[in-house]
């Protein structure tokens, strides 16, 4: 496994050498680009991979994967010089962009999923070389087919992107099953760092009302990913993997300790692990996105500082409206690990 500090408070202070860069820029690794694909095709009233935009309730909504997202906000439409703007005035330097997880097309045909994502990762590519001081971007991968996916990613990092967004399952397997692991191997060997965002969440067939698809669904589509990651031993085979969970990683710090009862009292919960569950927690990042200041000091002294990430996911309304601000103003964690969380852990692990 990765060698990581022990996660105290007092560690925080020996990384900043490491970590914290004098002077380095404050990088938020959650932010959504709506494809420019799809916007032009809706002008022209045409759909976009089986995406459409839509009418309802006085408002316009993005018909994508059986999913309505919306209502479409302004922001969701910005030029660069737009968004760069927004950036300045919330104190962001840098944005790690990367599709919204309804265009993840899974669902597609493997021929026309590898076309979506290249068409997803060319735009993501082109807004970065229009101010690749402000920009970086991770690609949509066509996991539906786990060769193109390979590919994809090798394209993409020698195109000069971080590395890759994923789904939290892939139609339904979880990533403890070994026939998604080329994708972990490709990622490890290029030095890849890989994003992982909910999307269709289990039982979102109980969770059809109150907003809690989202609410409540996609924590629990983080914990899930997390818990097979760990326990399928995804974390033994690739030791030096850099993957990242968004929205805190949900539950998964949380319930860590029933987790490791699980693995004392079970034998086949421990089956595929060198060590305890809660031990492997360390060995992954999170994006600081909790939406408590309670919560985003629980993760911290969890995982430790050098753990934890900016993300806003912008430009949605369940995300933080001023990221930079919400890290600065808990009164929970020291100066120290907000700054590791702002900006210095995604500068030492995206190499800006």
């Amino acid at each position: 496994m990765k060698m990581t500090l022990p996660h105290t408070r007092e560690n925080a202070q020996s990384m900043v050498e490491s970590s914290l860069h004098k002077g380095s820029p404050r990088i938020d690794v959650h932010c959504h680009v709506i494809p420019e694909e799809f916007w032009k095709a809706s002008d022209d009233g045409d759909s976009w991979f089986g995406a459409s935009l839509v009418s309802k309730n006085e408002s316009h909504y993005i018909d994508a994967d059986a999913r309505f997202a919306g209502p479409v906000e302004p922001n969701w439409r910005l030029s660069v010089d737009e968004r760069i703007s927004l950036m300045d005035s919330i104190g962001v330097d840098i944005q790690v962009v990367s599709t919204p997880p309804y265009f993840f097309n899974y669902h597609l045909s493997a021929r026309e999923g590898q076309k979506s994502a290249r068409t997803i990762n060319e735009g993501l590519l082109d807004m970065v070389s229009q101010k690749p001081d402000r920009f970086s971007a991770l690609a949509t991968l066509p996991f539906q087919d786990v060769n193109y996916a390979v590919k994809e990613l090798e394209w993409a990092m020698a195109s000069g992107m971080k590395g890759a967004e994923l789904c939290t399952h892939v139609n339904g397997l979880n990533y403890d099953d070994e026939s998604l692991w080329p994708v972990f191997e490709a990622a490890e060997d290029l030095g890849a760092f890989l994003f992982f965002h909910p999307h269709n969440p289990a039982g979102k067939d109980r969770m059809t009302n109150y907003y809690t698809a989202n609410t409540i669904g996609n924590p629990l589509e983080n914990t899930i990913a997390i818990s097979s990651i760990i326990s399928g031993g995804v974390l033994d085979k690739f030791p030096q993997i850099d993957l990242c969970f968004s929205h805190g990683g949900g539950y998964a710090s949380f319930g860590a300790p029933r987790i490791d009862r699980g693995y004392k009292v079970r034998e086949e919960a421990g089956l595929n692990l060198s060590q305890i569950p809660s031990d492997y927690l360390k060995s992954i990042y999170y994006d600081c996105l909790t939406h408590g200041h309670k919560e985003l000091s629980f993760l911290v002294n969890r995982v430790g500082a050098d753990r934890v990430m900016l993300g806003s996911d912008f430009p949605f309304d369940m995300g933080l409206d001023s990221p930079v601000d919400w890290v600065k103003s808990s009164e929970l964690i020291s100066e120290t690990e907000k700054d590791l969380i702002v900006g210095g852990n995604a500068h030492r692990v995206l190499n800006f």
